[in-house]
């Protein structure tokens, strides 16, 4: 049997066992995925050992996306290689190489979830951490004109302004304090709240949502259940919660991993199960 892992810190909350074996299932695959928390310290030496030990594939989520990139015998996808994130690792004879899905699955989402036909203009991140370096860098590379970076600490933010000049130059690239996300907000087309803020219960918001247009799309990574995104539902944003995105990036995974198209009906199915 086929073994697949979930790394995070946290990660049970995850969605993502119950769709890829919803997958593996329809494909007739006989092959396993779980959830593996591990804590910052331990990573290095947990991905060694799973990759000594058999274990075909993993995906990474928060906040390990970076720690990944860096432990990778090959960054082998152009996306993971410019954003400096990897989510999806591919072991064969135990080298791990390395993948980003992040963006394409937020493309596909954006599509299916807005209905926009290509990617919005000016884009305001709310964090500048795994998920917004894979999500910013591939639409500076594939249409948007502007990027406006906010986070709680201004260098990460910064050094992710600086790479997306350098694997975009012609998408225009600001940095800034979280706090000052309100001055440009009306500036932008959509706002992706890429913090982890709303993963924990009572944890504060990334910024008010009155601050944010009414109409104004707004893109959360976080798809469990947040006061941010109550608010903005009592407001009338047209939202994404993250799931569509999971589902594309997901289905990515399942691709690189097996060669074989992702079964979508499938695992929409299981994503859903028991939400």
């Amino acid at each position: 049997m086929d073994r697949y892992v979930l790394l995070g810190w946290p990660v049970g909350h995850s969605r993502s066992p119950k769709m890829q074996m919803a997958g593996f299932n329809a494909c007739g695959i006989s092959a396993s995925y779980e959830c593996l928390a591990v804590p910052p310290e331990e990573f290095s030496d947990t991905v060694k050992r799973l990759a000594a030990s058999g274990v075909c594939g993993w995906n990474v989520t928060v906040p390990h996306k970076e720690r990944m990139f860096a432990c990778c015998d090959e960054v082998a996808g152009e996306e993971a290689r410019a954003a400096h994130s990897v989510n999806t690792v591919v072991v064969r004879d135990g080298r791990m190489f390395g993948y980003s899905t992040d963006g394409i699955g937020v493309d596909r989402a954006l599509r299916h979830d807005f209905g926009f036909t290509e990617l919005p203009a000016r884009q305001l991140y709310l964090g500048a951490g795994g998920a917004a370096q894979a999500a910013a860098v591939y639409c500076a590379r594939h249409g948007a004109r502007e990027i406006f970076l906010a986070n709680r600490t201004l260098p990460r933010a910064e050094n992710l302004a600086e790479r997306i000049r350098l694997a975009a130059p012609e998408c225009r690239v600001h940095a800034m304090p979280l706090t000052e996300a309100k001055t440009v907000v009306r500036q932008c087309d959509i706002v992706f709240q890429c913090t982890s803020l709303g993963l924990h219960p009572g944890d504060a918001m990334p910024m008010e949502p009155t601050e944010i247009p009414a109409k104004m799309p707004v893109f959360d990574f976080v798809y469990t259940p947040s006061a941010f995104r109550d608010a903005l539902i009592r407001q009338g944003n047209p939202l994404s919660a993250g799931l569509e995105m999971l589902l594309q990036q997901g289905m990515e995974s399942f691709r690189l991993w097996t060669g074989r198209q992702a079964p979508e009906t499938a695992m929409r199915a299981g994503l859903r199960e028991n939400q």
